[in-house]
């Protein structure tokens, strides 16, 4: 592998911000295909950021949207410039209703907050909005410092830069110029660069990093390996200008896993050939994980290729494969300069599949969380939950509807309160499934600030979706309060109590005449017996130190269960939100989630748990669509505190 595939893989590069100016608002009317400039105010038909086509706003030029929901004023009104970086932006269109706020980063980089005002259906659409100009630096300014590969964010539990680290810093005004990826062939890595250079700050002993790359919004560097542990600082000097000090916590170990495609790792084999599906780890195989932050090494100088390869036994440091703990046999640099290794051998007992999870631990700081292919014998894996006509879509532009019937019960302060939905939707989407997917068996843990860039547009399949069930009769509709929402289709009314039974039954899916996209179909969906979460009382906080053991009765046989939790912090001004999903057999009854998996959480109250279970995915046929999928089942959500 080369050096610059190796650090490009994570080097991510942002807009600049545009000239400092005044903040601008605006309360425009737009007409059926008319575009919004929110820079300016200005509304055309061109050269806008947000395009209005009648049913939805279309980001335009490479501006970026995401919908809160229709949250109204009040949610309008208390997001501020600091809060509106925090969300998953994408260039999906949005479906607007009235009261819907949405938030926007603009194709100058600028990020605005809008309010839909009133919506007429293939007519015209009110809007309120504010979009905050962001001002020129007089200087070089950090915003971020991660681990190159691992790229966990500052503030989470599990987030620390270890001594001999390449690590990368972002903002604005770094360096006035690109530069190439630096060797570090003889004379190794220079610690100034085009008049660039990094200094660390800890405990009152300052160090000068050996530079990688230069941009104007990334460097990347590798922290040397005498800096001492604990809070320090990071400065940047870009030709004389010194940037205000940024934070830094220097830890003995945090291994960051290289990765690719969303979650895979970028895993070898003993032939050095990546890990794919089609050429998957077995049990008890050794394999190569690459990344960075094993952590210091006395015999390396950080600067000059090849470093020593010693195997830094002297760092704590456990493997996790599938939740099993894997026996490592090498830990330490590769040949180049804050580049490493971690050689290990998959356990005998681990689970198979396609995204078997795989984690890395030093001390209580868990690495980020990847998957790897391992199949039980060959080098072809399968995941029952995502085989099939799923398995050959991944990563592939589809046009796929979705039928659904559930059952949600939420647990809240002691109040129980149960709720039954049926939908459909049907979307075209650039990029079919695969991110953030993981295999039976395992467990993998995102956070809010993890995006994707699948493009989704609505499919017209009928006005309506009649449903028969046990328990009676009703219809789904495009349109909601009068509004229509392309795509979606949900029931008018409440849904009856005793429309789900907990024994399940045969639910049947007609969309008559159909519509311009999907034509007609009559699909019988099969819902198995309700499970229920057996020790849910039991469950009103969870020690992230020891795990917690999830216990159910029912379900679908030859099924799995999705146990999930979520805990949110506050960073800065950023709502960061980190979740975990594990998956496991329906039959055993039983689940512990492993301790590395809740290390990656951050404490604090208001989090909560949840267990749901679905049936095995059932198809559905009808001209227009390439797949159609079913499914139906239940899920239960408890509030709680992760300690």
């Amino acid at each position: 592998m080369t050096r610059r595939r190796l650090l490009t893989c994570a080097v991510a590069m942002f807009t600049l911000p545009v000239a400092a100016l005044a903040d601008v608002s605006g309360t425009p009317t737009l007409a059926v295909n008319t575009m919004l400039n929110l820079d300016t105010g200005a509304t055309a038909s061109s050269g806008g950021d947000l395009l209005w086509n009648g049913t939805s706003l279309a980001p335009q030029s490479g501006a970026t949207v995401f919908s809160l929901g229709a949250v109204g004023k009040p949610t309008y009104d208390s997001l501020t410039q600091a809060t509106l970086s925090v969300f998953p932006f994408s260039s999906a269109s949005i479906s607007p209703a009235t009261n819907t706020v949405v938030v926007c980063k603009t194709k100058s980089g600028n990020f605005a907050k809008i309010l839909v005002t009133s919506v007429t259906a293939g007519g015209s659409l009110g809007l309120q909005f504010t979009t905050f100009i962001a001002a020129v630096p007089t200087g070089p300014n950090i915003t971020s410092i991660q681990n190159n590969y691992g790229q966990v964010p500052q503030g989470l539990p599990n987030y620390g830069i270890a001594p001999s680290t390449l690590f990368f810093v972002q903002g604005t005004g770094l360096a006035n110029t690109t530069s190439d990826l630096q060797s570090s062939a003889s004379p190794g890595l220079q610690t100034t660069l085009s008049g660039v250079s990094v200094k660390v700050t800890v405990g009152g002993t300052s160090v000068q990093c050996p530079l990688y790359y230069l941009s104007p919004t990334q460097i990347d560097a590798v922290l040397p390996g005498s800096t001492p542990l604990g809070t320090g600082t990071v400065t940047v000097a870009n030709n004389g200008t010194t940037s205000p000090a940024a934070s830094i916590t220097v830890v003995q170990s945090a291994f960051g896993i290289l990765f690719y495609n969303g979650t895979l790792a970028a895993a070898y084999d003993a032939s050095n050939a990546i890990l794919t599906t089609s050429n998957s780890a077995n049990p008890n195989q050794t394999i190569v994980l690459w990344g960075s932050g094993v952590g210091f090494d006395p015999n390396d100088d950080d600067k000059l290729f090849p470093q020593a390869q010693d195997n830094l036994t002297n760092i704590p440091m456990q493997a996790f494969v599938g939740g099993a703990a894997a026996v490592i046999l090498y830990r330490g640099r590769s040949q180049y300069p804050g580049v490493d290794q971690v050689v290990l051998t998959i356990p005998g007992n681990v689970p198979v599949g396609c995204q078997v999870a795989i984690s890395i631990v030093s001390g209580n700081i868990v690495s980020n969380s990847v998957t790897i292919p391992i199949a039980a014998t060959g080098r072809t894996c399968t995941d029952p939950n995502t085989s099939g006509p799923l398995q050959g879509l991944t990563g592939k532009a589809a046009k796929e509807g979705f039928l659904s019937v559930s059952q949600s019960t939420s647990i809240s302060n002691g109040t129980t309160q149960v709720t039954n939905s049926v939908g459909g939707s049907f979307f075209a989407t650039s990029s079919f499934g695969g991110s953030g997917s993981v295999s039976v068996g395992s467990c993998l843990v995102t956070n809010s600030l993890q995006t994707t860039s699948a493009i989704v547009t609505p499919l017209d399949a009928g006005t309506t979706i009649a449903v028969t069930g046990p328990g009676g009769s009703l219809s789904l509709s495009d349109t909601v309060a009068g509004q229509v929402i392309p795509g979606s289709y949900f029931s008018a009314t409440t849904v009856p109590a005793g429309f789900i039974p907990t024994a399940g039954g045969s639910f049947t899916f007609d969309n008559g005449s159909g519509g311009k996209d999907v034509q007609h179909f009559n699909a019988t969906l099969i819902v198995p017996s309700l499970l229920t979460w057996t020790n849910s009382a039991q469950i009103n906080s969870v020690t992230r130190s020891q795990g917690v053991n999830v216990t159910w009765s029912g379900g679908a046989p030859g099924t799995y269960v999705a146990i999930g939790g979520t805990s949110s912090v506050t960073i800065g001004a950023k709502f960061v939100s980190v979740t975990f999903t594990c998956l496991a057999p329906v039959s055993p009854g039983q689940f512990s989630v492993p301790v590395p998996v809740l290390l990656a959480l951050p404490a604090g109250d208001g989090g909560g748990l949840t267990v749901s279970n679905f049936s095995n995915l059932q198809q559905f046929t009808a001209t227009g669509l390439d797949l159609g999928l079913m499914t139906g089942g239940s899920i239960t959500t408890k509030t709680l505190t992760y300690n």
